[in-house]
């Protein structure tokens, strides 16, 4: 029996404009948007620079104003001095004031 690989829920894609903002000391806030969605666990988002993995964000759906934390899973390296990065998020979430 082989065991299954890979994520067990399925990505949608799915581009959503997000803001990707740091939760520590050091104020950082980039617009952006995401290249699949999973619908209870978290995201793909393509972003500027690189990220540590482990990294703590809040992600607000930039339209909605909606916010929720989130723990960077992984960061990818993509064409065009671009980064994939893999968001886990929490189940808590909240209008933003943004």
């Amino acid at each position: 029996m082989s065991m299954p690989t890979g994520r067990s829920e399925k990505q949608t894609p799915m581009e959503v404009p997000v803001v990707l903002s740091l939760l520590n000391k050091r104020p950082f806030k980039e617009r952006t948007f995401t290249e699949n969605v999973s619908p209870s666990s978290g995201m793909c988002a393509v972003t500027k620079r690189t990220w540590q993995p482990g990294t703590r964000l809040l992600v607000t759906l930039h339209r909605e104003g909606i916010q929720g934390r989130a723990r960077l899973v992984y960061c990818q390296r993509l064409a065009n001095n671009r980064f994939a990065v893999g968001l886990a998020l929490s189940a808590q979430t909240q209008q933003g004031s943004d």
